[in-house]
Protein backbone atom coordinates (compact mmCIF):
# COMPACT_ATOMS: atom_id res chain seq x y z
CA UNK A 1 0.00 0.00 0.00
CA UNK A 2 1.57 3.55 -0.93
CA UNK A 3 1.14 6.13 2.09
CA UNK A 4 1.38 9.70 1.36
CA UNK A 5 0.81 12.75 2.81
CA UNK A 6 0.19 16.94 1.87
CA UNK A 7 2.76 19.76 3.14
CA UNK A 8 2.12 22.29 1.29
CA UNK A 9 -0.01 20.86 -0.73
CA UNK A 10 1.73 18.57 -2.35
CA UNK A 11 1.99 15.09 -1.75
CA UNK A 12 4.58 13.10 -0.51
CA UNK A 13 5.19 9.41 -0.44
CA UNK A 14 6.20 8.13 3.27
CA UNK A 15 6.58 5.12 4.75
CA UNK A 16 4.11 3.86 6.88
CA UNK A 17 5.43 4.42 9.94
CA UNK A 18 5.84 8.01 9.14
CA UNK A 19 2.12 8.13 7.84
CA UNK A 20 1.20 6.66 11.23
CA UNK A 21 3.21 9.44 13.28
CA UNK A 22 1.55 11.77 11.38
CA UNK A 23 -1.77 11.61 11.85
CA UNK A 24 -1.37 10.42 15.39
CA UNK A 25 0.10 13.95 15.74
CA UNK A 26 -2.74 15.34 13.39
CA UNK A 27 -5.17 13.43 15.19
CA UNK A 28 -4.08 14.83 18.89
CA UNK A 29 -3.86 18.49 17.44
CA UNK A 30 -7.75 17.97 16.79
CA UNK A 31 -8.38 16.21 20.37
CA UNK A 32 -6.83 19.40 21.76
CA UNK A 33 -8.64 22.04 19.67
CA UNK A 34 -12.05 20.23 20.02
CA UNK A 35 -11.24 19.95 23.93
CA UNK A 36 -10.87 23.67 23.90
CA UNK A 37 -13.68 24.37 21.87
CA UNK A 38 -15.71 22.19 24.15
CA UNK A 39 -14.27 23.58 27.69
CA UNK A 40 -14.55 27.16 25.66
CA UNK A 41 -11.30 27.95 26.35
CA UNK A 42 -9.83 30.92 24.01
CA UNK A 43 -6.45 32.36 23.75
CA UNK A 44 -5.06 35.71 22.87
CA UNK A 45 -3.40 34.78 19.81
CA UNK A 46 -7.72 34.20 18.10
CA UNK A 47 -7.50 38.23 18.46
CA UNK A 48 -4.32 38.86 16.72
CA UNK A 49 -4.15 40.70 13.57
CA UNK A 50 -1.73 42.56 11.40
CA UNK A 51 -1.63 45.85 13.99
CA UNK A 52 -2.37 44.02 16.86
CA UNK A 53 -0.84 41.62 19.13
CA UNK A 54 -3.99 40.35 21.08
CA UNK A 55 -2.45 39.99 24.07
CA UNK A 56 -1.48 42.77 24.02
CA UNK A 57 -4.98 44.26 23.93
CA UNK A 58 -5.22 43.38 27.97
CA UNK A 59 -2.56 44.70 28.86
CA UNK A 60 -2.34 47.78 31.59
CA UNK A 61 -0.27 50.88 30.27
CA UNK A 62 0.14 51.72 33.33
CA UNK A 63 0.96 49.01 35.09
CA UNK A 64 5.24 48.92 35.90
CA UNK A 65 6.72 46.08 34.08
CA UNK A 66 8.94 43.32 35.66
CA UNK A 67 12.22 44.88 34.52
CA UNK A 68 11.46 48.27 35.76
CA UNK A 69 10.49 46.63 39.43
CA UNK A 70 13.20 44.75 39.59
CA UNK A 71 15.64 47.73 38.83
CA UNK A 72 13.66 49.94 41.46
CA UNK A 73 14.43 47.20 44.25
CA UNK A 74 17.67 46.79 43.30
CA UNK A 75 18.56 50.68 43.80
CA UNK A 76 16.44 50.44 47.17
CA UNK A 77 18.67 47.47 48.30
CA UNK A 78 21.82 49.90 47.26
CA UNK A 79 19.99 53.06 48.99
CA UNK A 80 19.62 51.06 52.41
CA UNK A 81 23.00 49.84 52.34
CA UNK A 82 24.21 53.25 51.89
CA UNK A 83 21.80 54.24 54.54
CA UNK A 84 23.20 51.60 56.97
CA UNK A 85 26.78 52.84 56.55
CA UNK A 86 25.86 56.40 57.66
CA UNK A 87 26.84 57.25 61.17
CA UNK A 88 24.15 57.42 63.83
CA UNK A 89 24.60 61.92 64.11
CA UNK A 90 24.67 61.67 59.28
CA UNK A 91 20.91 58.86 59.68
CA UNK A 92 19.27 60.95 62.05
CA UNK A 93 20.04 64.59 59.62
CA UNK A 94 18.69 62.55 56.84
CA UNK A 95 15.59 60.97 58.87
CA UNK A 96 14.66 64.50 60.46
CA UNK A 97 15.14 66.43 57.17
CA UNK A 98 13.67 63.58 54.36
CA UNK A 99 11.26 61.21 56.73
CA UNK A 100 9.72 63.74 59.06
CA UNK A 101 10.14 66.98 56.37
CA UNK A 102 11.67 68.78 59.05
CA UNK A 103 13.78 72.34 57.28
CA UNK A 104 17.16 72.59 58.12
CA UNK A 105 16.09 75.46 60.04
CA UNK A 106 13.47 73.33 62.65
CA UNK A 107 16.46 70.70 62.66
CA UNK A 108 18.94 73.48 63.50
CA UNK A 109 17.04 74.41 66.32
CA UNK A 110 16.39 70.83 67.43
CA UNK A 111 19.65 69.86 67.40
CA UNK A 112 21.37 73.23 68.77
CA UNK A 113 23.52 73.32 66.07
CA UNK A 114 23.90 76.85 63.94
CA UNK A 115 22.36 76.54 60.73
CA UNK A 116 25.69 76.79 58.52
CA UNK A 117 27.00 73.81 60.47
CA UNK A 118 23.71 71.92 59.88
CA UNK A 119 24.23 72.96 55.99
CA UNK A 120 27.66 72.19 55.73
CA UNK A 121 26.78 68.41 57.47
CA UNK A 122 23.80 68.02 55.03
CA UNK A 123 25.53 68.53 52.19
CA UNK A 124 28.60 66.58 52.92
CA UNK A 125 26.46 63.54 53.55
CA UNK A 126 24.44 64.10 50.50
CA UNK A 127 28.00 64.15 48.67
CA UNK A 128 28.90 61.16 50.90
CA UNK A 129 26.00 59.10 49.82
CA UNK A 130 26.27 59.74 46.32
CA UNK A 131 29.82 58.51 46.02
CA UNK A 132 28.60 55.10 47.91
CA UNK A 133 25.95 55.08 44.87
CA UNK A 134 27.51 55.74 42.23
CA UNK A 135 30.36 52.85 42.89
Amino acid sequence: MDYTIWINDKRVPVNEQVYRAYWQGHRKEQYFVESDRHNHTYYYSALDTEEWNGSDMFSNPDEISIEDTVIRNIEAEKIHQALSALTADELYIIQRLYYYDDSLRQLSEKMKVPLSTLHYRHKRILLKLRNMLTR
